[in-house]
């Protein structure tokens, strides 16, 4: 038992190890000059272990990324205590703590947004947006399908542009607002359209 532990301790600290080399080479260089070499090097471990874990540096990338977001939506759509308060609308407290991660992860966040075009960020946030916040965004899209007779596939598709690309640009802006701020000018904007 003692030995499947550090067998499963020595694999997640590697794969921390290949996560950190990965965000401090994507700071300095273009994710096509960096090699699997390059990361092995960084982290401190051997080609092999590389290899026991991804197939390349693109699988790599995928699965940070995926954890990432898997994190993300852990804590977005945790159990909800008394957070809602004065705010009336249920997708509020969805949209601030997504606001308030990035916040609390805005380096990383930062990185991949500085390279999204050569990593294909918007696809994987997309993806993201698409399969997480689908419960958040028919109750927003809801409450705007009564009135405008939008088809809710349409709505969805124009809420998650809009959170993907308000949330580069606050990244981008470095974070001029606040997430609640972020959170009740998103609800309001989403039901005035």
């Amino acid at each position: 038992m003692a030995d499947c532990y550090r067998g499963d301790k020595r694999v997640t600290e590697s794969k921390q190890q290949l996560r950190k080399a990965l965000f401090q080479l994507l700071r300095e260089k273009e994710w096509m000059r960096i090699s699997v070499q390059d990361l092995t090097k960084k982290a401190g471990i051997h080609r092999t272990t590389f290899y026991q874990h991804y197939e390349d540096k693109f699988d790599l990338v995928h699965q940070v990324m995926g954890e990432m977001f898997d994190v993300m939506k852990a804590a977005i759509f945790a159990p909800v205590k008394e957070e809602v308060g004065e705010h009336s609308h249920a997708a509020y407290v969805y949209i601030f703590r997504f606001y308030q991660h990035l916040q609390e992860h805005e380096e990383e966040y930062q990185i991949l947004l500085n390279r999204g075009s050569e990593l294909d960020i918007h696809q994987i946030a997309s993806a993201f947006f698409e399969e997480s916040f689908s419960l958040g965004l028919e109750e927003v899209a809801d409450s705007t399908r009564r009135s405008h007779h939008v088809p809710l596939d349409m709505q969805k598709q124009f809420i998650i542009s809009a959170y993907v690309g308000t949330a580069e640009w606050w990244l981008r802006k470095g974070r001029p607002y606040t997430p609640d701020f972020m959170a009740s000018s998103m609800i309001q904007m989403i039901e005035n359209h």
